[in-house]
């Protein structure tokens, strides 16, 4: 059986929610939505489309401080779809921290970001990866021998795993300074991302792992920028600057457009390649 899910984490509002449509909207893909609260993801990605199959939403509250946690989704997930069912994986989760200066640092918060930005991506990694198919299912997708639920939106002969960093991850484009946590976050998620690549290669799997600049998104991270959910305030596409639901399709049909030689890459909405 061809792989036919989606795996969105951070799901709850903005961008991840708009993943989730996207999917349900372009695609035949069971798609699992997983959140802190699964009842309010499902509200974030329905609400305000009648048209979306709602049958095809499946919704798991993920707590991402705890393994127990991803372990406890991952067998569900198995469970109900089989243990070779992935077809794309998505972590969105992200939170910042602006500091500006060195005494501006809160071990804290530090931590916290970490724990949001970067961990809550490896767990995810080390839980959902493993139903990406191998071997002889691996085999068939290769050779074009199982169907394509998401043709058009997924490359039909391999598996995705996206994660959501950003370009002031990058050390190369650090021209700025500041940020510390953050920087320091994504580029710690640079290097699983990249490390993931790796594995993937060496193990001959039939996917890709790829990391995402999705511009400034309006959403309460970005709201010293964008004004936030629900702001009314301009945004300047020019400068990269979007609505959750314009960022998702831009970073959806980044995707859409991959082969195996942008494995271990950084990408931005314009599918420009980011220096690590």
């Amino acid at each position: 059986m061809a792989p036919n899910v989606a795996i969105i984490q951070g799901t709850g509002s903005g961008i991840g929610a708009q993943i989730a449509k996207q999917y349900l909207s372009r695609t035949g893909l069971q798609v699992v939505a997983l959140s802190r609260d699964a009842s309010r993801a499902k509200d974030a990605i329905l609400s305000g489309d009648t048209s979306l199959d709602a049958s095809r939403l499946h919704t798991i509250s993920l707590d991402i401080s705890s393994e127990d946690s991803y372990h406890s989704a991952a067998s569900e997930i198995s469970s109900r779809f089989g243990h070779s069912c992935l077809k794309t994986l998505w972590n969105i989760n992200g939170i910042l921290h602006a500091e500006k200066n060195l005494s501006q640092i809160s071990l804290e918060h530090v931590q916290q970001t970490f724990a949001v930005n970067t961990f809550s991506h490896l767990l995810a990694f080390k839980h959902f990866v493993p139903l990406i198919p191998r071997g002889a299912e691996a085999k068939q997708i290769l050779e074009g021998q199982a169907d394509n639920v998401a043709e058009g939106v997924l490359p039909g002969d391999l598996s995705v795993v996206a994660s959501l960093s950003a370009r002031v991850g990058s050390i190369g484009d650090n021209s700025k300074g500041g940020w510390y946590s953050y920087r320091a976050s994504k580029a710690a998620l640079n290097q699983l991302i990249k490390t993931l690549s790796k594995e993937l290669e060496l193990r001959s799997v039939p996917a890709i792992s790829v990391g995402l600049h999705p511009g400034t998104v309006r959403s309460n991270l970005s709201k010293n920028f964008t004004g936030g959910e629900g702001s009314d305030k301009p945004l300047d596409r020019s400068k990269g600057q979007f609505e959750a639901s314009e960022a998702a399709k831009n970073l959806v049909d980044v995707v859409s457009a991959l082969t195996k030689a942008d494995n271990g890459t950084l990408r931005d909405y314009k599918n420009d390649i980011i220096q690590w």
